[in-house]
């Protein structure tokens, strides 16, 4: 670290003062903002918690809207305040949609909101490096903005640290000079705050180079990253695409393809590849024949055959059941032909800022609106439901009450996977308010009251049970929201389970449940493993039970839902990972 540099910065944070007045002010906004959020911990209504979520997602995005908007103006030579005020009270207004919009309960919306936020977030990000050289023919300035900039945030973040640690300990020996032995947490707390939304941005600002700066250097790279570039990361990359093709080849004579293993290793390959070309992009202005330039032109070449690889993984690991990583990892696939393409075309001289419109399109395209991952899901599951009711003779929708409950109960009786996913589906989106499912039933509160349907459908089954009726039991357990599918040690094998278990595939012996869970090998389905699993009635009343465990298998429960109302009625219902040990 350049000390000479850092006895400058009173002299730069003035300068920031005056060169980003408004992104300084939300900087400021910005600590209080937390501190306030920090100090409202106990929310007395939902307007409140509406107004701490702005308060936690406008200061940091209009700090760096503020901050892209002086830069475009710097290099537009433009200081007219009132672009400022335009991009200031439109994301001021968007901000405060995108709170008031979602009712929390509603996972559509919910998914909506997070996705829209995703979106911006990003978009400013990028903006920050694209947008102040938007309209350059070339990406010099591009790349010497991007290189100084990161440099800068890095010398920043490491000053805030060590100022961060130095107010910390000043406050812990305060606290002990004086006798605390026991000091509150929150002077810590607000400390950490004040370095990290207020101090950090502005030493950052304070070291941001000009836009003029930018356009009259000359892209170079230093002999160090010159070095590492071309004596680690080039043989790296190249030794390991080489190797995987022979796996890749391997896998086809043995005819045992790990495709999500394909699917991430391309992911890595590809943005290892990107982040190398941003690195490289000096030796790309070489007038001369260098290894470097050879490389950079091999690799998108030599990577496109994985890329297509990719794209027949991605469809066979959609074969079992699309979800919306299925989608994500489409976009994804997409979005590295995309910059391929790019990459080869040789008239395309500002390659970065077209591959940061397409990563920002097609994250608009998956995350808001009708093509995103979310409602894709939804249609899909959508005509799943359709099938199964013209499967089972529905024609005119929407079901009444009667008919609903006759046709989950026809779901729980069959036997096929399929109809235990649709049934698993519906309980799953019960409180989501999905229209576009709840239209093809009526009931008192549409797809709010499925749940209780399949409970009368249970007391159905009950009421029909000859059998003598004796104290029944009930768990519910549910980890959802935490980190509890951790892989255990010495686990060669894992599976996703969703089950609803058949009356033979599980019963209660006294005040124990055993069950039995069969895997079937995908090459030869002859070859089968059963594991036999065993858990008290009093562990099941844990709510923070979150394995059961065998001396072969071990399941992580991620929601396991049983019941038992008389000797043979019954139900087990589990949705987690198994692991084989």
């Amino acid at each position: 670290m350049d000390f000479a540099k850092i006895k400058k910065y009173p002299n730069q944070i003035s300068t920031a003062f005056k060169r980003f007045p408004l992104a300084v002010a939300f900087a400021i906004f910005t600590t209080i903002a937390f501190l306030i959020v920090c100090e409202s911990f106990n929310i007395p209504s939902e307007q409140s918690a509406r107004f701490l979520l702005w308060l936690a997602i406008y200061p940091i995005a209009a700090m760096f809207i503020a901050l892209d908007t002086s830069l475009v103006q710097e290099a537009l030579k433009n200081r007219n305040p009132k672009i400022q005020a335009i991009t200031g009270i439109a994301w001021f207004v968007i901000s405060w949609l995108i709170v008031l919009y979602p009712n929390t309960l509603n996972d559509y919306e919910m998914s909506q909101t997070i996705g829209a936020l995703v979106f911006i977030y990003t978009t400013i990000f990028l903006g920050l490096f694209v947008a102040p050289f938007f309209k350059q023919k070339n990406e010099n300035a591009f790349w010497v903005h991007l290189t100084k900039t990161v440099k800068s945030l890095v010398v920043a973040t490491i000053v805030a640290g060590l100022l961060l640690l130095a107010m910390e300990l000043l406050f812990l020996g305060f606290f002990g000079l004086f006798g605390f032995t026991d000091p509150s947490e929150r002077p810590f707390l607000y400390i950490f705050i004040f370095c990290t939304s207020t101090i950090l941005p502005l030493l950052f600002f304070s070291t941001l180079p000009t836009i003029d700066e930018c356009l009259e250097t000359t892209p170079t790279s230093s002999k160090f990253v010159t070095s590492i570039c071309q004596f680690l990361f080039i043989p790296v990359l190249a030794v390991s695409l080489a190797l995987f093709y022979c796996y890749i080849l391997k896998f086809f004579i043995t005819q045992d393809i790990p495709y999500e293993v394909i699917i991430w290793l391309v992911v890595t390959f590809m943005v290892f590849m990107l982040a190398l070309n941003i690195v490289m992009y000096p030796s790309r202005l070489n007038p001369n024949p260098t290894l470097e330039k050879k490389v950079l032109e091999i690799f998108p070449i030599a990577i496109f055959p994985l890329v297509l690889l990719m794209t027949l993984s991605i469809f066979q690991f959609m074969s079992d059941e699309m979800d919306e990583l299925a989608i994500y990892l489409i976009a994804t696939n997409v979005f590295f032909y995309i910059a391929i393409a790019i990459l080869l075309i040789k008239k395309i001289e500002c390659k970065s800022k077209y591959m940061a419109i397409a990563f920002c399109t097609i994250l608009l395209i998956v995350c808001v609106g009708p093509l995103s991952a979310p409602n894709i899901i939804d249609y899909v599951w959508q005509d799943k439901i359709k099938n199964e009711l013209t499967k089972q003779g529905y024609t005119e929708f929407p079901l009444n009450e009667a008919s609903t409950e006759k046709f989950i109960q026809t779901l729980r009786n069959n036997n096929d996977p399929d109809s235990r996913k649709v049934l698993s589906y519906m309980l799953s989106i019960s409180n989501s308010g999905k229209a576009s499912v709840s239209k093809y039933f009526s009931t008192e509160r549409s797809l709010e009251d499925i749940d209780r349907l399949v409970r009368d459908a249970m007391d159905k089954e009950a009421s029909e049970d000859t059998t003598e009726i004796f104290d029944t039991f009930e768990a519910k357990i549910s980890n959802v929201n935490q980190n509890a599918l951790q892989i255990p040690q010495g686990v060669k094998k894992a599976f996703f389970i969703d089950l609803d278990f058949d009356s033979d595939d599980f019963q209660y012996r006294g005040d124990t449940l055993s069950f039995l869970i069969t895997i079937t090998d995908d090459k030869d389905t002859s070859i089968h493993s059963t594991y036999d699993f065993r858990v008290t009635k009093q562990e099941l009343q844990i709510d923070s039970l979150n394995i059961i465990e065998t001396d072969s298998a071990i399941i992580g429960i991620r929601e396991l839902r049983t019941e038992q109302w008389s000797k043979t009625g019954q139900s087990l219902r589990i949705d987690g990972l198994l692991f084989i040990k």
